[in-house]
């Protein structure tokens, strides 16, 4: 069963009194496991679907439906809610505090969401753990980190709320081909048992790692490919 289902999603600007669409009547139905790359030039309306999809912003027309409830129709406590747990969002540049500690970091959102912080450090103890970060770092302060130190902060701090889904803006486009295979490695581990969509530009990346890839150009679907499959059926025919 989908996850997040958008049905005939349009989003409309003026500019100069002209109308433009980042999204033209856009539907897609999400399951809720899975990596799901979103591809396009600039101004495709890629960034736009992720807005639609995080409340960011609101579609001019259509409905975003959320476990068959419809997003937009939410407010206050549920929307709330909606942010703070169900989804978690990782930028381009991460948004991290800098001038905090990595586990400060990772328990803001939880602390935010109500948590105590003796379970907010257990947790996010526990995620740091769980992908071998270095002891010595966690009270380091977030600026001190490497590119790929700082990935890893941001995906940590994505998850401790136990999101549903995982929306990501552009993920490697700070990092360096190392850096990025390892974000894609720990995005396709996440996927396994969660919803991931993931932005980007990275066409070889997004090849490598994506069930699906969607294509956008104009705010509509221009393509739809199964890149994972097409690598199962030439492994098995060579």
């Amino acid at each position: 069963m989908e996850l997040i289902r958008m049905v005939n999603v349009t989003k409309t600007y003026t500019v100069d009194g002209e109308e433009h669409h980042a999204l033209n009547h856009f539907s897609y139905d999400f399951p809720s496991v899975g990596l799901f790359g979103i591809i396009g030039k600039s101004g495709s309306g890629k960034s736009t679907l992720l807005n639609m999809i995080s409340l960011l912003d609101q579609p001019t027309s259509g409905d975003i439906y959320f476990n068959n409830e419809n997003i937009n129709k939410w407010r206050g406590k549920r929307k709330n809610q909606y942010r703070g747990k169900d989804m978690g969002i990782i930028f381009q540049h991460y948004h991290l505090i800098e001038s905090e500690s990595v586990l400060f970091n990772i328990t803001l959102p939880f602390l935010i969401s109500g948590g105590g912080d003796n379970k907010a450090k257990e947790k996010a103890t526990s995620l740091l753990e769980s992908i071998d970060f270095r002891k010595d770092l966690y009270h380091q302060k977030v600026c001190n980190l490497s590119g790929g130190e700082k990935e890893r902060v941001a995906i940590l701090r994505a998850l401790i709320n136990e999101p549903q889904f995982l929306l990501c803006d552009e993920p490697t486009g700070a990092l360096d081909s190392k850096n990025s295979i390892l974000m894609m490695d720990t995005l396709k581990k996440i996927s396994q048992t969660r919803l991931v969509i993931v932005v980007s530009h990275n066409l070889s990346l997004i090849q490598r790692y994506a069930d699906k890839i969607i294509e956008i150009k104009d705010g509509e679907i221009i393509s739809i490919a199964d890149p994972v499959l097409k690598k199962r059926k030439g492994k098995k025919n060579g």
